[in-house]
């Protein structure tokens, strides 16, 4: 669960009007207003002035036109719905990652849709999608809010409707609805601002959220081969002749008793009793001289006594 920030100073507002925050989204929202009254009191000429289509509202290089068309308004339930999204989830992405990873979003949900549809009109010679208002960028906000809360419930009073069921299924109309009417410029803009939104709130920050896709994706996939390298041929063949070449060192008996440094006195005793020991591994017990097995026996007898 992410909270917002209370040390960022990206994440504080901008101000405070009679004691209310002002935030950016608050903002963008009272421009938005303003772009609907003006509608309301200029003449029909204002929205082909603002609006945004090559071919149809003028040339793609009007470059204005890339940012005043999300301002073309008219008063309507829909247009205060786009504004409660605007405020709402806007500033809760405002308050969560700040107000730089906001203004990063919402540019780039407003750009976006100019830059794809002038492509279009490139590549088919055709006018494509006019562009007028912001049906895109808002409704990505409210995918934002799915991203970063899937978890949450929709509705209190609908314990089952959490976010992430009900950003899929409003997706999912969008996306049935463009298929029917076959607006496939419609359908890439949406889908390419949802990935958008999602991977701007990716680099701010955002867990990421499609684990199991990206998983079954790896497990369709056919796994790559691991080369071992092999040594040159030169190199190889005189490793295995040093190898062969190389003296057997192997011992098939490893003393048993070893001198500490701090007793001197006694190494040469134990060297004695080492060499006897020794001798008896080589060439066993009957080999050894009366004298011999006399040392053995006293070095036995003292290291029962001592408990060395």
């Amino acid at each position: 669960m992410y909270t917002p920030s209370t040390y960022n100073p990206d994440s504080q507002p901008l101000g405070h009007v009679k004691g209310y925050p002002v935030y950016l989204a608050t903002a963008l929202v009272a421009a938005h207003i303003v772009g609907m009254l003006l509608g309301v009191v200029a003449p029909e000429t204002y929205f082909k002035g603002m609006s945004f289509a090559p071919g149809w509202y003028g040339s793609w290089a009007q470059v204005w036109r890339w940012v005043t068309y999300v301002f073309v308004h008219q008063p309507s339930l829909w247009f205060v719905l786009e504004m409660y999204f605007l405020f709402r989830f806007g500033m809760e992405i405002e308050k969560v990652f700040g107000r730089k990873t906001l203004a990063r979003l919402y540019g780039g949900l407003i750009l976006l849709p100019p830059a794809l549809v002038t492509l279009f009109y490139f590549l088919a010679g055709s006018p494509g999608l006019p562009l007028a208002g912001t049906g895109f960028s808002h409704f990505c906000l409210f995918l934002g809010i799915c991203f970063l809360y899937p978890r949450a419930l929709m509705f209190c009073s609908l314990p089952w409707l959490t976010l992430k069921l009900a950003g899929s299924i409003f997706l999912g109309i969008y996306i049935l609805s463009d298929l029917a009417s076959r607006s496939w410029m419609h359908l890439g803009i949406l889908l390419a601002n949802t990935a958008l939104t999602y991977f701007i709130l990716r680099h701010a920050g955002l867990t990421p959220r499609f684990e199991a896709i990206q998983e079954a994706f790896r497990n369709a996939l056919p796994s790559p081969r691991k080369l071992t390298a092999l040594p040159a041929p030169a190199a190889r063949r005189a490793k295995e002749s040093s190898r062969e070449s190389a003296p057997a060192t192997s011992r098939y008996y490893e003393p048993k008793i070893k001198p500490k440094a701090d007793l001197a006195p006694e190494r040469k005793a134990v060297e004695e009793i080492d060499a006897i020991l020794d001798k008896i591994a080589k060439t066993g017990m009957n080999s050894l001289t009366e004298a011999e097995k006399l040392a053995l026996q006293k070095a036995s007898t003292r290291l029962k006594d001592t408990d060395y």
